[in-house]
């Protein structure tokens, strides 16, 4: 990691708010934050929590790396590379030692732990801040900055930890990734498994503590009298583009779902509760997609980022064959995924239907690119929807109650119009299978795929051959050279 924080070169604007992000990029000759200026008012800690999602949604990151590009290629959703020219075919194919991959991951980890250090810095700061806050206000800024540091860690031991940790109790006493939680030049500490996991629970529940501050939340604590005062400028419009109350609890179902065993039943609760309280709620027939392919009625935390349609637009193509880089969907195994032959399923679902456009060399989605004028907020990077909490509380019950994990599960399947209802007979190994069809169609273009089978330690992963089972070597990005050099990191 950067022994200290650079500051970008360019100040743009926010795309999510109408403010200027000048105080954020306010550098003394030594290009350091003048932090005496910078959190002298509530103002600078806003621009300072914009900053850190302006961060998250660089290429390095949610723009592109860590949502629909090198992750979802790591999940081998997309068609082989045509040619070793292709920007992430040594992802495609396991090699992390080669230098191009080598460069990619580093851009990846540095880019993580920059914007947690951003967090970490105005985390610090509100510990010192001497001026008046109206109630509810730092509350909410603090939760936001306390359940993204959880969210950014967690992201990192997805990509850099072991796999199917729920099936290795061995596990928990080795270290992990370091886990930051201060604002330092120095490196911060790796911790095991076991206190990794506990810092991130402990901050995301803090974080649900501060946020029931939030307006989305059901009870919120905050008066509308207050949040008028507060909310003047629209600084907390939009709850579902950021990390709110139900996002974190989200997170939690997230972290809890990894941990496997006796945690299951906690992740199932989180995601029962996220069901049951939050304003997000399954598409649903009265719906259309049309100008709204991300479905923003089923974020329950999406990301706003600049240039998406540009960098979508070089990927999602299916009628150049010199586009080495195109993320393309081969014609025979999607049809067969989507189970096209089936009128009531293939033919009636959206995922496939209206949410895949068949091309030349392959079938190619329409998700993250811009169709018209009308589209709704097609710059929007979805990172946690309302699906995934069915799925996560439905695999729980599968373990004790069939009849309620089936009906979690068809109750998405309905939602994406499905017509033919899951036999009421399904056997563990069935619903299995039919679990990881829908994590399959639902997560096209949106970097959740890899980590549901690394989770679940697949030794096979759908569209690939390998003689080997995979393992670790596939499982985890290695860490950076220089931070086993330098850091003395453990792997």
């Amino acid at each position: 990691m950067k022994r200290f924080i650079t500051l970008y070169s360019l100040c743009f604007s926010v795309l999510f708010l109408n403010q200027s992000c000048e105080k954020w990029f306010d550098v003394t000759a030594n290009n350091q934050i003048k932090a005496e200026d910078q959190f002298s008012s509530v103002d600078g800690f806003k621009d300072a929590l914009m900053g850190v999602y302006l961060g998250m949604g660089d290429a390095n990151l949610y723009l592109s790396n860590t949502s629909f590009t090198m992750v979802d290629v790591l999940s081998q959703q997309y068609a082989p590379f045509t040619s070793s020219l292709a920007f992430y075919y040594d992802f495609q194919n396991y090699r992390y030692q080669n230098p191009k991959a080598e460069s990619q991951i580093k851009r990846v980890w540095d880019k993580y732990y920059f914007v947690i250090a951003n967090v970490n810095s105005a985390l610090n700061q509100m510990d010192k801040s001497s001026f008046a806050w109206y109630k509810g206000e730092k509350e909410i800024i603090r939760g936001e900055l306390l359940a993204l540091r959880a969210f950014l860690h967690f992201d990192l031991m997805r990509f850099f930890g072991h796999a199917n940790y729920a099936q290795r109790p061995e596990l928990a006493s080795k270290l992990a990734i370091p886990y930051s939680t201060i604002y330092s030049k120095d490196y911060p500490p790796q911790l095991t498994y076991t206190e990794t996991f506990k810092q991130m629970e402990a901050d995301i529940k803090q974080a649900m503590e501060l946020l029931k501050y939030d307006p989305i939340f059901k009870n919120s604590l905050i008066t509308s009298e207050i949040m008028m005062n507060i909310n003047r400028d629209g600084f907390y419009d939009n709850r579902f583009n950021r990390m709110n109350y139900y996002a974190a609890e989200a997170l939690l179902a997230r972290v809890y779902a990894w941990q496997g065993g006796d945690k299951m039943k906690l992740a199932a609760d989180a995601a029962e509760d996220v069901i049951a309280n939050s304003p997000i709620e399954l598409f649903n027939n009265n719906d259309q997609l049309s100008n709204d392919r991300t479905i923003k009625k089923e974020h329950l935390f999406g990301l706003k980022v600049q240039d998406l349609q540009t960098t979508a637009s070089m990927y999602f193509e299916g009628t150049n064959n010199t586009n080495y880089n195109g993320l393309r969907l081969l014609h025979a195994p999607t049809e067969d995924l989507y189970e096209v032959d089936i009128p009531e399923i293939g033919a009636s679902d959206i995922r496939f239907i209206q949410l895949l456009n068949n091309e030349q060399y392959g079938y190619v989605s329409l998700k993250l690119k811009k169709q018209s004028l009308y589209d709704i907020d097609a710059n929007t990077i979805p990172l946690m929807k309302i699906p995934e909490m069915y799925y996560i509380a439905s695999e729980y019950y599968s373990q004790n109650n069939m009849t309620k994990a089936i009906s979690l599960l068809e109750k998405v399947r309905v939602s994406r119009r499905i017509v033919q209802a899951l036999p009421a007979t399904l056997d563990l190994a069935s619903y299995n299978n039919e679990l990881v069809k829908e994590y399959r169609k639902e997560y096209v273009a949106e970097g959740q795929l890899f980590f549901f089978y690394k989770r679940q330690g697949f030794k096979q992963l759908p569209n690939y051959s390998s003689a080997v089972d995979l393992d670790d070597k596939v499982y985890m990005l290695p860490f950076p050279a220089s931070e086993v050099e330098f850091g003395n990191r453990v792997q």
